[in-house]
């Protein structure tokens, strides 16, 4: 966002300085075109202003990570763990940003829809995933970063399988800038074609950040 307001910024200085559009020889498509990067650069410096507004009045958010390994998945890739990076890459999910603070992580077993196997979902107590926008008014709940399926029987994961990392405040303008720009994509998609941007119809099983009562009755 920044960056794009700066670049119409030099093209405007460049236009006016080189004597590329002046008050002499403006053609009409040169005054349209310099009338339109004016628009453009007035409308991404009032939506930076929005979000640093959005910044400022939120809490910090946090980064939740995590490494699962457990001889109980069906598959024993990767060592029989299961881990998130930073940034999705094959085979590893992206880690999930949380309002915080985080007070509390933690592992919830439920029926699976095999007899033999348990859903295992990754919880934590904050304000909320970022996903969904604005942080939740009230007192904290859990809210599922991830879910697993183990055998049944297998013993829960540590708490400690779980990393949390707070972010500094320039991560937070980007991260928020990215989900904002996410966001837009996804209501796109799901007006015109009536699918997420990930292709999948929405249902209740796929939402994020579901409360672990939510999820509990799935």
């Amino acid at each position: 966002m920044l960056f794009k307001t700066s670049q119409i910024a030099i093209t405007l200085a460049l236009l006016v300085g080189d004597g590329i559009i002046s008050c002499q020889s403006k053609t009409p498509e040169q005054i349209a075109y310099e009338a339109e990067l004016e628009l453009i650069a007035a409308k991404e410096k009032a939506e930076a202003a929005e979000v640093k507004k959005f910044v400022d009045s939120t809490p910090d958010l946090y980064r939740v990570n995590w490494k699962v390994c457990s001889d109980g998945f069906l598959d024993q890739d990767n060592n029989g763990c299961k881990e998130s990076r930073d940034v999705r890459a094959k085979g590893f999910p992206e880690a999930v940003l949380v309002w915080g603070p985080v007070q509390e992580v933690k592992f919830v077993s439920k029926r699976h829809f095999s007899p033999n196997m348990q859903s295992v979902g990754l919880f934590v107590k904050s304000k909320g995933c970022l996903k969904l926008g604005k942080p939740e008014e009230g007192g904290d709940q859990l809210y599922k970063i991830h879910e697993f399926s183990l055998k049944k029987g297998s013993a829960l994961p540590n708490p400690d399988s779980a990393k949390i990392d707070k972010l500094s405040p320039e991560d937070k303008t980007k991260a928020i800038q990215v989900a904002i720009d996410n966001a837009e994509n996804e209501i796109a998609s799901l007006n015109n074609f009536g699918v997420s941007s990930s292709g999948f119809i929405p249902s209740a099983a796929l939402q994020p950040c579901l409360t672990l009562e939510k999820w509990k009755n799935l």
